[in-house]
């Protein structure tokens, strides 16, 4: 234990950290060991109900059911029960059962004693009432079993329960250690050396730990904090030139870092302040310049003689210019002198400078700010266009505004422009060219008023034309809409003869599915009977093998363009069943239209009408009286022209 006391926190940390998870883990593993058996109670308590299904409907199912499918539902039930007593992977998921345990093995294997009775009834000799005896006894062990399982569930859930119980427990305890331990060797030395510091006193007799080396190093803050406190109080009275050597002659840069930075600190104060005083020259500057280019903001060449006159003064220059960019000739633009300073006396003059014509007009292809010393003296008088002096700098800004150049500032000094100096020239820069941008704007507009004026007559009459063709439009739209609604009535009428019959009738795709049909009674005998007779069923798969290649012949007939009339049954009833080819618009065979007539009434009709006739015959004449052989020809007349009337229907329905 001596030898933890030396450790330090990381240390402690990692220790704590390892441990931590290792428990955790722990109860993890236990945790999860519980619930997954939990889960397998689920499992197999799940197949315990399916196969009670399973075997109810093999009950249901045994008198309507045939020998195979019969067999093929016990062999499902047998193998699935093996499953469940011996475990393994359920067929088709990805589920694996364990084997069942002793309490429900035990009801297990008298329900498979019970199944083996159930299962020797209904092969050999299906006696309906021993069968549903059997069946009761074979169901009520199903629900024992479920029972049974229910049991292992509940007791799994409480043992997983007072698993998880237990670990929170000891979560919580060893979470209980965890914070006796930070707030005996963190929290209360952290405390101790937060109290000395705020008095400015040493923190001794901590540990050789991490808080015992911050403790150190406070201590020696403490001891240059008073040295920086009263550098600090200087500093705040304004005496910037204070020097910290003063109050610490031992002081050596690098040694001190709160020292490095209150003296970095101050030579910052000091930048601040003249940078402080450069911006209010600028910003008064600036001020002053708004108020000169609102004053001539219409005049071009009077606002030009205030601004450089002005710029000259402010920034102590001797001589300047002022060009702008006359686009009178969008082909051949050039840089137009409007007004000139130089040494306090005007130059009425005009001069032009191309693009790409001298520093000047290079500089407006760059569009960059150029600053020049030390000139040679020819240099300005050939290319600067600013007379005949020979200026010591020379600064050149362009007038732009999101990098479109509206003119050029050039101004020459016998002193070197300082930088905030060329700055300011490059922000009233970008004032001075919205001031231009705005005066070619607004004769810009004028032009474009006078374009507008003739543009709304040739408006005025497309519009007319427009209203026109609207009108034109909404009639048509009107007749469409007509259109479209006799449309819809004729298929509601064409959808309502058809299901009018009882008759069957159905379209049918060169690719043998069904297109359309109505709602006869024979369509619904197929869907009750399993049969999905609706759009897009394939009808050959109705025929088995050795009647398919038949009746696909017969499809191939009518789709040739051949009309066919046949006689079938279907689920114990006669029908009269007429195929005929079905045409497009333009006379293509697109598939088979098929009329199903229910023939049981007609035949019971010529049945009845025969045994008339057989009575008829097989009555001897002494023994009949005029009266009843009179009643009966009446009835045979009434027979036959009721079998008559019945046939002409048919006819008529068929063709």
């Amino acid at each position: 234990m001596k030898g933890l006391k030396n450790v330090s926190i990381a240390q402690a940390s990692i220790l704590a950290g390892v441990l931590l998870f290792v428990i955790v883990a722990l109860q993890l593993l236990w945790i999860q060991s519980k619930f997954t058996a939990v889960e397998s109670v689920q499992q197999q308590l799940d197949h315990a109900r399916k196969l009670q299904l399973h075997v109810h409907q093999i009950f249901l199912h045994h008198t309507t059911d045939d020998q195979g499918t019969r067999l093929e539902r016990i062999t499902k039930v047998e193998r699935e029960l093996g499953l469940l007593k011996h475990g393994g992977r359920i067929s088709g998921t990805q589920t694996v059962l364990p084997p069942v345990q002793p309490l429900p093995g035990i009801t297990l294997e008298r329900l498979l004693a019970d199944w083996a009775v159930f299962t020797s009834i209904i092969t050999t000799s299906p006696d309906t009432t021993r069968l549903g005896v059997q069946a009761g006894l074979l169901l009520d062990w199903f629900d024992k079993l479920i029972i049974d399982f229910n049991y292992e569930e509940n007791k799994l859930k409480k043992t997983a329960t007072w698993a998880l119980g237990l670990s929170l427990v000891a979560d919580a305890l060893l979470i209980i250690w965890l914070i006796i331990a930070v707030r005996k060797n963190i929290v209360k030395p952290l405390l101790a050396l937060a109290s000395n510091t705020a008095q400015h006193n040493h923190t001794n007799g901590l540990r050789t730990n991490e808080i015992g080396a911050v403790a150190r190093q406070i201590n020696e803050v403490v001891e240059n904090l008073r040295d920086a406190s009263d550098f600090v109080k200087e500093i705040g009275e304004g005496n910037l030139s204070k020097d910290y050597k003063e109050l610490e002659p031992e002081y050596q840069p690098g040694k001190n870092k709160l020292a490095d930075s209150l003296i970095a600190m101050q030579q910052k104060l000091l930048a601040m302040n003249d940078e402080e005083q450069k911006r209010k020259w600028a910003n008064e500057g600036l001020a002053r310049f708004v108020e000169i280019l609102r004053s001539s903001a219409n005049n071009l060449t009077q606002l030009g003689d205030k601004i450089i006159s002005a710029l000259v003064q402010y920034t102590g220059s001797n001589q300047g210019g002022l060009y702008v960019l006359n686009e009178d000739d969008p082909q051949h633009p050039y840089l137009e002198l409007i007004s000139l300073f130089a040494f306090n006396i005007k130059k009425h003059q005009q001069q032009k400078v191309k693009p790409g014509e001298g520093l000047l007009g290079q500089t407006y292809l760059e569009k960059e700010t150029v600053y020049l010393n030390e000139i040679p003296e020819d240099y300005v008088r050939i290319t600067s266009g600013l007379g005949d002096a020979n200026p010591k700098t020379l600064l050149i800004v362009p007038l732009k505004v999101d990098d479109t150049v509206y003119g050029m500032v050039e101004l020459a000094s016998f002193r070197e422009y300082q930088p905030h100096e060329i700055a300011f020239v490059e922000k009233l820069g970008e004032t001075i060219a919205s001031t231009l941008a705005s005066v070619k704007a607004a004769q810009n507009n004028r032009k474009l008023l006078d374009e507008s004026r003739m543009t709304t007559e040739a408006m005025r009459a497309q519009e007319e034309e427009m209203r026109q063709n609207m009108e034109e439009l909404t009639a048509t739209q009107e007749e469409m809409q007509r259109v479209m609604k006799e449309a819809q009535q004729k298929e509601t009428y064409l959808s309502n003869l058809m299901n009018a019959t009882t008759d069957a009738f159905v379209a049918i795709g060169r690719d043998y599915r069904v297109v359309l049909r109505n709602n006869a009674p024979l369509f619904d005998e197929f869907i009750r009977s399993g049969i999905p007779y609706e759009k897009g069923y394939y009808v050959l798969s109705l025929f088995k093998e050795d009647e398919f290649e038949y009746h696909k012949s017969i499809y191939d007939k009518v789709f040739s363009g051949q009309t066919l009339s046949v006689e079938k049954d279907y689920f114990g009833r006669p029908y009269s069943v007429n195929y005929k080819p079905l045409l497009s618009p333009s006379g293509e065979i697109i598939g088979a239209a098929i009329y199903a007539h229910d023939l049981s009434e007609q035949q019971a009709m010529e049945n009845r009408i025969k045994t008339l006739e057989q009575q008829l015959a097989a009555a001897p004449p002494a023994a009949t009286s005029d009266d009843s052989i009179t009643e009966l020809e009446k009835m045979f007349r009434v027979n036959l022209e009721a079998l008559k009337i019945t046939q002409e229907t048919l006819r008529n329905k068929l063709h």
